[in-house]
């Protein structure tokens, strides 16, 4: 199984692959700008093309690879 701090680049993950946060860690999501968190914690990332996306604990998806990306944001536990 791979997590989130194995993903480094978009091939690392096969199609509709997915990869949770790594073990005692979890994920927040701000904006490029860096002025906006979103809401809930990261559940995982899933590839979809040439793109990877982060789906958050309040259903919603944010692309964190490509043109205004939103940033992982890691938090210990």
């Amino acid at each position: 199984m791979k997590f989130i701090c194995n993903v480094r680049q978009v091939t690392d993950l096969a199609e509709g692959e997915t990869a949770p946060p790594d073990p005692d860690m979890g994920y927040e999501l701000r904006s490029i700008a860096g002025d906006k968190f979103e809401v809930g914690v990261v559940e995982y990332v899933v590839r979809r093309g040439d793109a990877i996306f982060a789906r958050t604990t309040a259903g919603e998806e944010f692309a964190v690879t490509g043109k205004n990306a939103h940033v992982l944001v890691p938090l210990g536990f």
